[in-house]
Order: structure tokens, then sequence, then C-alpha cells
């Protein structure tokens, strides 16, 4: 499965276990998610589950799926109910800064992402919704 940039940032601030990733610990995933967060919004919004998913349902920053009329995704409702997120948040206010997450370079397969979805963006609002051929009306048409 595929995943856009800002949803495996939401994932791993979540503190969630994803397939094949290399963050053993809960957190190391927090953390990695905060810092990806920051890079694809320019924006850090420390712990603040609600804060982030309110922005990004907004812009869609990242390529965002969560942008219904939901509260808070159950993701994120289970991380502020799990005691282990709350432990490594509190321990991780401690010892993140800003300016670390900004000086880690992005991995390559996340710069591709990051790229391809600046693109996807970049195109939608350039140019204009276009119609099938098939779909546009006809000047001809009896029916104008």
């Amino acid at each position: 499965m595929k995943m856009s940039p800002a949803q495996l940032a939401t994932q791993l601030l979540c503190g969630q276990v994803l397939p094949m990733s290399c963050y053993k610990t809960i957190d190391k995933r927090i953390a990695e998610g905060r810092r990806m967060l920051i890079q694809i919004t320019g924006k850090d919004f420390g712990f603040a589950l609600q804060e982030c998913h309110d922005f990004l349902k907004h812009t869609g920053d990242g390529g965002y799926i969560w942008r219904r009329n939901i509260t808070l995704p159950a993701i994120m409702q289970e991380a502020l109910n799990s005691k282990d997120w709350i432990e490594a948040t509190t321990r991780l206010s401690k010892t993140f800064t800003y300016k670390e997450a900004l000086e880690k370079e992005p991995t390559g397969a996340e710069k591709k992402r990051i790229q391809k979805m600046q693109r996807v963006v970049s195109n939608a609002s350039s140019t204009p919704e276009r119609q099938p051929e098939s779909l546009k009306r006809r000047k001809s048409s009896p029916y104008d």
C-alpha cells in the first residue's frame, strides 16, 4: 500500500508501527513523524494532534487524506488515549528541537514523494479543469 508523505508522517506521529520501518521505539517513531510534518508544512505543531489535523485538513499538504468533516481521525484519538504515547511525548518534549528537525535531510524516497505531491498540487492549481472531448458541449448542438 502506498502512503502519501502526510499519511506516513501522521502514522509515525501517532506512534504507529509501520511495515519495514527502521524506527523500533515509540519515541523514535513520534519524533520522526513530527520532523516529517515540520518539513511538509513548514510549521511545528508540537504534539498537538488536533491543531495539526485542522491545518492539514484545510491545506491538504503532503497529500493529507483525512479531509472530510471529521473532528479527529481515529488514529489520532487512539494516540491521545494511549498511555505509551502520552509518556513518549512527555519525554520528547524535553529533548526534541525544531532546529534539529529542519536540519535532517529527508530520505530519497521522502524527497521523491514530496516532489511528486508538489507537482500534482502545482499542476492542479495552474491548469484549468479539463474535460474529455466527449463531455464537452458541441456548439452545433440543437439544444443550445
